[in-house]
């Protein structure tokens, strides 16, 4: 490819779509009349001592029934509460947001209690795991509320049962029961469902029968902000608890009603899905979207940031992790190349085993030359603003 001219800009229509601007104002009136509930400061379990905490914690209906993982848990829960107790607050949830751990997505939370705790001494080889695996009890117990975001980007595939277990017993076994009518799909369907409504339990607190109508629309618009996957299923549990008959009566059918009173997305949260380590780097991607989108439709723009931001420099990130600079290593692009060339996803085996399946990428070539022409379109700008680009 060359001679690849700058990308042409395109007015944007003066006339607005007279049904669009409707459909976002009744949008916009059913979220004021179903608001979500807000983030509370203070509640009970949040407040109270250390010790009471962990004396909670790890008796019934939080103790497991296999000796040695009773004692997984006791070691966990102790080292996060001391962990947590070394930070400024007054509640559980105040050293929680004190600790910037809702910063880092995924597995990486671990790192903050993992770094204090190797500087009190050694640091035994299951520090890890038991911070990973018991700050599902902090959750369940309702000693801490993260935020959804934070907990969507994180792999939950005990989160609820542990609900059932320890939060909501009645709520999840109706939850069940609806499943097992056959009213609800699928039972990979029902999980999906169950452990969307486990979430909202642990951003928002209570029961299932506490849940709004306005949780379930911040879930949705949470799952378009950090890329969440799923198709139908995200919106699946929203019939679910529909269908139990915790909502007003006019309340809406479907979620899908609540759609067009977000808008589409920002150029910035676009990029900010993929949640870019090396900051120059993800600027340039969003200043090289802002430069064609004039050009391009919404959809073509949502396409390319996929591309660039997720496919592209944050796969190069976890290849090579604290790379800063678009001029890649011959190994890492050759690495990177033969990353695209297959998809990846994880499911769950008959034995409740994580298993990755791996397929050849059908558009791999298509992605390739958008990197490409990213590559050459910055290389041209740069001859023509160099003050610039």
């Amino acid at each position: 490819m060359t001679g690849v001219v700058k990308h042409a800009t395109r007015r944007p229509l003066e006339v607005p779509n007279a049904t669009a601007e409707q459909a976002q104002t009744r949008n916009s009136q059913l979220r004021a009349r179903f608001p979500a509930r807000p983030a509370e400061l203070w509640w009970p379990h949040t407040a109270r001592p250390a010790e009471e905490t962990r004396q909670r914690l790890t008796a019934l209906p939080f103790l497991p029934a296999a000796n040695g993982t009773r004692a997984g848990r006791r070691r966990g829960v102790t080292k996060l509460l001391r962990w947590l107790s070394s930070l400024p607050g007054d509640t559980w949830q105040e050293r929680w947001a004190a600790s910037g751990a809702e910063d880092l997505p995924g597995a990486a939370w671990a790192d903050a209690p993992l770094r204090w705790l190797r500087e009190g001494g050694p640091s035994p080889s299951h520090d890890h795991e038991d911070l990973s695996s018991n700050s599902l009890m902090l959750i369940c117990g309702d000693v801490i509320r993260p935020g959804l975001p934070w907990m969507l980007t994180r792999t939950h595939r005990h989160l609820a049962s542990a609900m059932a277990e320890i939060r909501d017993r009645d709520g999840f076994a109706r939850l069940r029961q609806l499943a097992e009518s056959g009213q609800a799909g699928s039972g990979k369907d029902a999980q999906i469902a169950a452990t969307r409504i486990a979430t909202l339990l642990a951003c928002k607190g209570g029961l299932i029968r506490d849940i709004t109508v306005g949780d379930c629309v911040e879930l949705i618009d949470a799952q378009r902000r950090v890329h969440a996957r799923g198709g139908q299923r995200k919106v699946d549990f929203y019939l679910r608890l529909r269908a139990l008959g915790i909502f007003p009566e006019d309340a809406p059918t479907t979620i899908r009603a609540f759609g067009q009173a977000l808008g589409q997305l920002s150029i910035e949260e676009l990029v900010d899905r993929y949640q870019l380590q090396c900051r120059p780097v993800r600027d340039l991607i969003v200043d090289y979207l802002r430069e064609r989108q004039p050009s391009l439709d919404f959809a073509s723009l949502d396409a390319i940031s996929r591309t660039l931001a997720g496919l592209f420099w944050a796969r190069v990130e976890a290849l090579s992790p604290g790379i800063d600079s678009l001029r890649l290593p011959p190994a890492v692009a050759r690495a990177w190349k033969e990353d695209l060339r297959t998809k990846k996803r994880t499911t769950t085996g008959p034995d409740g085993t994580r298993i990755e399946i791996a397929s050849p990428r059908l558009n791999a070539k298509d992605e390739l030359i958008r990197v490409r022409a990213f590559y050459l379109d910055i290389a041209q700008w740069a001859a023509e603003e160099p003050a610039r680009w």
